[in-house]
């Protein structure tokens, strides 16, 4: 090394810089180029922006005392002609040129074809909401394309282990950014579909300019996706940034967090879900329960009230109760017969012979009968005449009629 000057990484950017400053060609010049990589930043009023053609690619800054001079900002994509000076800009060690004015000439031939394929697209239906696939709600594998050393990967990681996902996560690596990064896309979701055994798809990257995730917005890439045999996601970029994959995926998620987020469903919230639908069941089932129990009650009683066992007893019921009438009914009668036999024993016994004899009357017989008249009776005859205590035997003397009767006497 002897004989060489070793110079410090600034001293060779401050060297660098002084010989593009000494250049009076590069200290006012005009670039034209399409305009990529546009940002705005509201603390400072800078503008960022980047021009291109078909063969590189040139850093600009406009300072905000040359920004509030625009009558508007123009939108990526656009041709412009850009004055300025050119320079390096020392921390990065990056060329770049300080633009003064930014004045644009119309759409860019990128801009310009992007348009095209849009328009394209959407007369095919490849961005139809209708051909939209839902999401599986529990996916066991899920397929992740992206670089192996971005952020994004990292991101989706944390976010399906914060959420408690119990799949596989399988990762098809792939340049999201550069030339060749739209055949790697393709090339790894082409992969992943050979295997065949993710139930679900996320294409992710950062966030970036326009240029960077130029990638997404290929053609092929967007009809792979479009036939592709399970779900995709898309979580290319942030909120605001928008690729063609954005629109033919059957879902975009604005960050790589936000994706794993969408394809797996939060535990604390599973468990709620669990819970209230145990309680759904519980109080159904309980339900259905208490409502069986009161149709079996109604059952039961009309099937006891229709029973043999039940008709057995009602006519026991009856015939008891028949019983007892018949009962009372005989009873009350032999009251009656009873009651009816002491009084015409009562009434045979006042006229029976002896109740007359006791009452001082007497019964005369003879020859062995009863003798009513004299009719019939002689002197000489024997007759006996019954008493009530005994009997007295004597010989008649006389006989002798009623007067109003025959009017006849005999007499011995």
């Amino acid at each position: 090394m002897a004989g060489f000057q070793v110079l410090t990484v600034s001293q060779l950017c401050r060297y660098v810089k002084a010989v593009l400053e000494e250049q009076k060609p590069l200290g006012d010049l005009m670039v034209k180029g399409e305009l990529g990589n546009l940002s705005y930043r509201q603390s400072s009023g800078h503008l960022y922006f980047s021009i291109r053609d078909s063969g590189a690619v040139v850093r600009c800054v406009m300072f905000s005392r040359y920004v509030q001079n625009l009558r508007e900002l123009p939108e990526d994509g656009a041709t412009v002609l850009v004055r300025g000076s050119a320079g390096l800009y020392e921390r990065d060690g990056a060329f770049q040129v300080m633009a003064y004015d930014l004045q644009p000439l119309g759409a860019g031939s990128g801009k310009k074809d992007l348009e095209a394929l849009l328009r394209r697209l959407r007369e095919e239906g490849l961005f139809d909401q209708g051909s939209k696939r839902p999401m599986p709600p529990f996916p066991h594998t899920i397929g992740i394309i992206t670089s192996r050393e971005g952020a994004a990967l990292q991101d989706i990681i944390r976010a399906f282990r914060r959420r408690g996902y119990g799949g596989r996560l399988v990762l098809y690596h792939a340049a999201v950014q550069g030339e060749g990064a739209p055949e790697s896309l393709r090339r790894a979701l082409s992969a992943l579909e050979e295997e065949g055994e993710c139930q679900a798809v996320i294409i992710a990257r950062g966030g970036g300019s326009q240029e960077d995730l130029a990638a997404f917005n290929d053609e092929a890439l967007a009809r792979m996706v479009y036939q592709c045999p399970v779900p995709v996601v898309s979580a290319v970029g942030h909120e605001v940034d928008y690729t063609v994959l954005d629109l033919v995926a059957d879902a975009r998620a604005s960050t790589p967090t936000g994706a794993a987020e969408l394809l797996s469903p939060d535990r604390e919230d599973l468990r709620r879900r669990v819970r209230q639908l145990r309680e759904a069941v519980a109080s159904q089932a309980g339900e259905q329960v208490e409502k069986r129990k009161r149709r079996l009650a109604r059952s039961q009683e009309l099937l006891r009230a229709k029973s043999p066992r039940s008709q057995v007893e009602k006519n026991r019921q009856k015939l008891d109760y028949l019983v007892r009438l018949l009962k009372d009914a005989e009873e009350k009668k032999l009251r009656s017969l009873r009651e009816r036999t002491v009084r015409l024993f009562c009434q045979l016994e006042g006229l029976s012979p002896g109740s007359v004899l006791r009452r001082g009357y007497s019964i005369a017989m003879a020859e062995g009968r009863a003798v009513s008249s004299v009719e019939g009776l002689s002197p000489g005859q024997e007759l006996t005449t019954i008493f009530s205590d005994g009997e007295v035997v004597s010989t008649i003397r006389l006989c002798r009629r009623n007067e109003e009767n025959h009017g006849e006497e005999a007499e011995h």
